[in-house]
């Protein structure tokens, strides 16, 4: 393989950063970040001789997750983004400042802003609720500058087929391993069939109002900065209804006994159209059989991050009514 560019932070060199920023980099350093939690990206933090900062992502060095990453185009469509997209959005965003990407591997590079956390955004743990309020802002306004958006011609529909292709092989093989990993917890689970109802659900989100939805809004995709919440992680976004994100992020940013109390007050406080919600509820289940194949399985904190991706998905679908 013979790729123009680093491909894992052991090929970074001073001569590839200064053509890629457009000036000298006499010297830097660098030391992992994200704590593992990357399914399909890995992170290192540069610190450049002058006292800059900044992220450079690579993809995962990890074949499912390449495949994965190949056949939906997941990461050339995170840099068109940060390219196209990003300076049309007024959101908080860190800067792109370099990209490469080779299809034929799947790999690539971003550098990008660095934006120092000034707490935690784990998923496990999940942001309680004020920060959860922050995102559902951050959301809203997504949600309304990207209904001018959805025509651009390379944005794919979170239907396309490549999308449905690469999520049908994550459910048909992440099914079996979620309930050896989950046991009791998926259980509830059983009697629906998974490729079916994911099928349906899909479709029918697709004959609604449709606007640009991040896909993925978890705490592992946010930054809690001094300067607010910021959505990171671009790599499945899409045109789909408002719903989308908000199910996914109500599940996903608090913990089952935050949403039980905030649920009505949050879905009631979103100023856009939520038709959609209780399906959406299920896209959590197909992030919960894609975790194991796309995760480190040398990473310790996986196991529980399935664990808990299932139980707050299907505490949610029960509460929904839509366990059936």
């Amino acid at each position: 393989m013979n790729v123009a560019f680093p491909t894992c932070p052991e090929e970074l060199n001073r001569e590839w950063l200064s053509d890629a920023l457009n000036r000298s980099v006499e010297s830097f350093e660098m030391c992992p970040i994200g704590g593992g939690k990357g399914n399909l990206g890995d992170l290192v933090l540069l610190s450049l001789e002058d006292g800059e900062q900044l992220v450079a992502k690579f993809a995962a060095n990890r074949q499912e997750s390449l495949n994965a990453a190949k056949r939906s185009g997941l990461f050339e469509r995170e840099i068109k983004f940060y390219h196209e997209l990003a300076p049309k959005l007024d959101l908080r965003l860190p800067a792109l400042f370099a990209s490469a990407y080779d299809p034929s591997s799947a790999y690539f590079i971003m550098l990008l802003e660095y934006l120092e956390p000034i707490k935690d955004s784990d998923s496990i743990s999940g942001i309680g609720i004020d920060h959860t309020r922050q995102v559902f802002t951050e959301l809203s306004k997504l949600h309304t500058q990207g209904k001018d958006l959805v025509d651009t011609p390379w944005v794919q529909t979170m239907i396309s087929q490549d999308r449905i292709n690469n999520l049908t092989i994550m459910i048909e093989k992440g099914w079996p391993v979620l309930q050896d990993m989950c046991g009791e917890i998926v259980e509830p689970l059983k009697e629906i069939n998974l490729l079916e109802r994911f099928l349906e659900t899909m479709s029918y989100l697709n004959t609604l109002d449709q606007t640009i939805v991040h896909g993925d809004v978890k705490p592992d995709n946010l930054v809690i900065s001094s300067q607010g919440v910021a959505i990171i992680d671009w790599q499945g976004f899409g045109t789909g209804p408002p719903a989308w994100d908000i199910a996914y992020c109500m599940c996903q940013c608090l913990t089952t006994e935050e949403r039980k109390l905030y649920e009505s007050e949050l879905l009631a406080s979103y100023p856009h159209d939520l038709v959609g919600y209780k399906e959406s509820l299920f896209f959590g289940i197909v992030i919960a059989c894609a975790l194991p194949l796309l995760g480190n399985p040398d990473d310790p904190r996986l196991g529980k991050l399935v664990e808990i991706t299932a139980e707050r998905t299907i505490s949610a679908m029960s509460d929904a009514g839509t366990l059936n």
